[in-house]
C-alpha cells in the first residue's frame, strides 16, 4: 500500500469514526430522552391515582361524618313528632323508611369508597369482606387464595384493592364467566397475582386497535406506579388470564 492509499484508507477510518462517534451521541440522547419522557409519564399517573384516591378518601369522610348524621338527627327530630291522624302516622312510616334506605346507601357507598377494613386490615380482608357482602349477587362463583408474608404500605394496598375490584366488574360487564379466579403471592421481596375467569374472553389485537373497554388503562396505570408490567392473555371463547409482578 502507498502513501497515498495509506493516506485514503487513514481519512476514510477518521471519517467512519467521526460517523460512528455522531450516531452514538444521538443514540444516547434518544435514550436519555425516552428515559426522561418515561420517567415523566410515571410521574403524571402516580400524582393523577394519588389525587383520585385523595378525593374518594374525601367524599367518603364527608357522606359518613356529615351526611350520615345529619339525617340521623332528621330522623329523630320526625319520630319525635305526635301524629294527629292515621295519615300522619303512614306519612312519618314511609319517611323513615327512605331516611333508612338512604343511609344505608350512604354507608354502602362510603364503604365501596374507602372501606375501612382496608384501612386497618389490609386489602386481603378488606376483599374478602367485599365477597362476602357481594358473593350471593354475583354473576358467578369467585376463588381467591392467597397467601402473604409481609404488610404492604398503604399505597400497594389501595392499588391492589382498586385492581382487584376492577377486574371483577370487568369480569361482570364483559366476560359472561361462571368463575373468577385470584390468586395472591407476597413474599418478602416480590408480589406476585394472577387472576383467570372462564368467560367469551376478547381478540388483543382489536382490543389494543380500540383501545377501549375491560378498563384496560386503569389496570395498566395502577401496576405501572407499583412498578410492575400488566400482561393479559386472552382469546374468544378462552377466557382472560391476567398476571402481574411487583418488586417490593
Amino acid at each position: 500500500m502507498d502513501t497515498e492509499e495509506k493516506s485514503v484508507y487513514i481519512l476514510v477510518l477518521i471519517g467512519a469514526g467521526i460517523v460512528g462517534i455522531i450516531l452514538l451521541y444521538f443514540i444516547v440522547m434518544i435514550i436519555r430522552h425516552h428515559r426522561k419522557t418515561s420517567k415523566l409519564h410515571l410521574q403524571q399517573v402516580h400524582a393523577e391515582i394519588r389525587s383520585l384516591e385523595r378525593e374518594r378518601n374525601r367524599i367518603a369522610t364527608d357522606l359518613h361524618d356529615d351526611l350520615g348524621p345529619m339525617l340521623s338527627a332528621v330522623r329523630l327530630k320526625i319520630n319525635a313528632l305526635e301524629p294527629a291522624s292515621k295519615e300522619d302516622e303512614e306519612l312519618i312510616a314511609t319517611v323513615n323508611h327512605h331516611l333508612d334506605d338512604s343511609l344505608h346507601r350512604i354507608r354502602e357507598i362510603a364503604f365501596n369508597l374507602l372501606p375501612s377494613t382496608l384501612v386497618r386490615k389490609g386489602f386481603v380482608i378488606a376483599f374478602e369482606e367485599f365477597l362476602s357482602k357481594h358473593q350471593k349477587h354475583l354473576p358467578f362463583q369467585v376463588r381467591f387464595l392467597h397467601y402473604q408474608q409481609k404488610e404492604l404500605d398503604q399505597e400497594i394496598t389501595v392499588n391492589m384493592y382498586r385492581i382487584m375490584l376492577e377486574i371483577l366488574h370487568n369480569t361482570i360487564k364483559h366476560a359472561k364467566a361462571t368463575e373468577l379466579y385470584f390468586e395472591l403471592n407476597i413474599t418478602s421481596n416480590k408480589l406476585s397475582f394472577r387472576s383467570k375467569d372462564n368467560g367469551i374472553g376478547f381478540d388483543p389485537a382489536k382490543m389494543k386497535l380500540s383501545d377501549s373497554g375491560l378498563g384496560l388503562k386503569n389496570l395498566q396505570s395502577r401496576v405501572l406506579v407499583m412498578g410492575g408490567t400488566l400482561h393479559l392473555q386472552s382469546s374468544p371463547g378462552k377466557g382472560v388470564l391476567c398476571f402481574f409482578e411487583i418488586p417490593l
